[in-house]
């Protein structure tokens, strides 16, 4: 285990801006990557850097995964504050234990994220979770149908709350991160099979909590 006495940048590469463009965020989750080959060099050289004493190099790794990292911590929490909270405890913990890397940065400190959104599931009892920007009333819905699609939405967030952390967990990164089933396994140090299943679970118990609402 690495420890430091001075604080890390934790600042460098995060944008407070997240929270008022997370629809934008999303919309952009499959974005054009580097090579795997390129990015785990690239990740290595950094790690290298941190701990060869280069404390700022740790700036360039939140560059590269923080936002699809805060994604996936506000897909499980419903909370941009929350979500950011756990980012940057993660990121800390990230940094302090940054000697045991031995693999894939970014499947690692992911797994790190994902343990720290599980643990505030666990703890924090919600029976609603609040998207800021979908609370925005559309100018092409009268106030009837607004107050049915407000309603709907707070139906879906509370059925989705509802779920065992690692359902929601894969629900979210399959339909809200749309990533692949084999990003997920490779992140989660999981088998496809075993995502499709919780998918497959997750799907059925909205599917069946939704339908006892509207029945």
């Amino acid at each position: 285990m690495a420890t430091y006495a001075q604080p890390i940048p934790i600042g460098a590469g995060l944008s407070r801006e997240r929270k008022s463009r997370y629809a934008d965020v999303v919309s952009t989750s499959a974005e054009t990557t580097r090579p795997v080959v390129d990015q785990l060099q690239m990740d290595q050289e950094a790690i290298s850097r941190v701990l060869s004493g280069d404390r700022n190099a740790f700036g360039l790794l939140i560059k590269r995964y923080s936002d699809p990292l805060y994604r996936h911590a506000l897909g499980m929490t419903g909370s941009p504050d929350v979500a950011e909270d756990i980012l940057q405890a993660s990121l800390i913990k990230a940094y302090q234990h940054l000697a045991e890397v031995h693999g894939r940065f970014d499947a690692w400190v992911f797994r790190i994220v994902a343990n720290g959104c599980k643990d505030w599931l666990k703890n924090i009892r919600r029976s609603h979770l609040s998207y800021e920007e979908d609370d925005q009333p559309s100018s092409f819905s009268t106030p009837e149908e607004e107050l049915d699609r407000t309603e709907l939405r707070s139906d879906l967030d509370r059925a989705l709350a509802s779920l065992a952390p690692s359902l929601r967990e894969a629900f979210v990164m399959k339909h809200v991160e749309g990533r692949s089933y084999e990003e997920m396994a490779d992140l989660l140090g999981t088998t496809v099979g075993a995502l499709k299943m919780r998918v497959h679970r997750a799907r059925e118990a909205l599917q069946d909590l939704l339908e006892e609402r509207y029945a």
